[in-house]
């Protein structure tokens, strides 16, 4: 999938765009992307997660399978506990079991999903990333001190987080008026 512009990230995403993005994708696939739209994590990290690790009373999502080798727990929005809550999601094993092989289903059966569902809404630039840098974009818009983020994203380090964010011309002109 082609990046923005060419320059190897994935567009960030209006909350809106997001939920017309889950709307349209088929099950299993919009359950993913909603986890990785509400939570920040990377889609391979929602992918493998598995039954045991969603906790919908406690409103808590626990990775297992992270970049980083570390667990993490990560709070639910309560519009995304309804989304799984009403999602017909197995018990016990994998989450999001793939059809075809052991295991569960491939980012890149992901990837094809969004693509026919972006393609659809003719949003460009759109990768299994893009829900990742648009939570850190949004949050970080909306004043949540970025160490706060790093936490939700499980980045180690500002620095790596701060490559996720990007600034809109209207936050650059709210900045502006602030003087």
């Amino acid at each position: 999938m082609s990046k923005v512009e060419g320059k190897g990230q994935a567009a960030i995403l209006s909350n809106e765009q997001i939920d017309r993005v889950i709307e349209l994708c088929r099950a299993p696939y919009c359950y993913a992307v909603a986890i990785a739209a509400y939570t920040g994590c990377r889609m391979a990290e929602a992918i493998s997660l598995r039954a045991e690790n969603l906790n919908l009373s406690e409103e808590l999502i626990t990775l297992t399978h992270t970049k980083t080798k570390r667990v993490r727990d990560i709070e639910m929005h309560p519009e995304l506990t309804d989304i799984l809550k009403s999602a017909q999601l197995p018990q016990t094993g994998w989450l999001f079991p793939s059809i075809r092989r052991d295991g569960h289903i491939s980012r890149q059966s992901v990837d094809k999903e969004l693509r026919e569902v972006c393609e659809a809404l003719e949003i460009k630039g759109v990768g299994t990333h893009s829900f990742r840098r648009s939570l850190a974009t949004n949050l970080h818009g909306k004043g949540v001190p970025i160490k706060t983020i790093a936490s939700i994203t499980g980045h180690e380090s500002l620095n790596e987080l701060s490559r996720y964010l990007d600034v809109t011309p209207a936050q650059r002109k709210a900045a502006i008026l602030q003087r």
